[in-house]
């Protein structure tokens, strides 16, 4: 098989949630090139799928060698990070994406979110705004901006 069908065929079996088989898949794809960025991706989310965030972290981190401006890398990367806790690091990730394109409201949510666990809820609250002025009808962040600001009175009253 050449490269794009590996990858047709990875993504495919990672829809049926065969994370593993799918591994396998885009090890393959990237034997047969390397240079690839999406394949780095494929495989560094596929492995943060199996918990394996080190070996992920590492991937995204092959995938910036090759493509240090793709911005869906460092915000795939960020989201590895914050979910296993490594807040200021997920933030930085979630800077280079939003500064690469401050279109994407998905950008916002996360930064927004990252920066309100690191209890920069002023900024958090600016960057959930900015979500939100993208996409109005996004119910998650309306929710998680209501505990911003929640948080924010806590602060004030102290």
């Amino acid at each position: 098989m050449d490269f794009d069908e590996l990858m047709e065929k990875g993504n495919q079996l990672r829809k049926e949630n065969k994370y593993e088989e799918a591994l396998d898949v885009y090890q393959a794809a990237l034997k047969v090139d390397k240079r690839r960025p999406e394949a780095w991706n494929m495989k560094a989310s596929t492995l943060g799928l199996l918990n394996k965030t080190d070996e992920a972290i590492e991937c995204f981190d092959r995938s910036l060698e090759l493509d240090f401006e793709n911005e869906q890398t460092w915000f795939l990367k960020g989201m590895t990070l914050f979910a296993i806790n490594r807040f200021n690091e997920a933030d930085s990730c979630f800077d280079k994406a939003v500064n690469a394109d401050p279109h994407n409201p998905v950008y916002w949510k996360y930064k927004g979110m990252v920066l309100s666990q690191l209890n920069h809820n002023a900024d958090a609250l600016k960057c959930l705004d900015n979500a939100l002025e993208l996409d109005p009808d996004d119910e998650a962040v309306l929710v998680f901006r209501h505990t911003v600001v929640e948080a924010l009175e806590k602060e004030e009253n102290i």
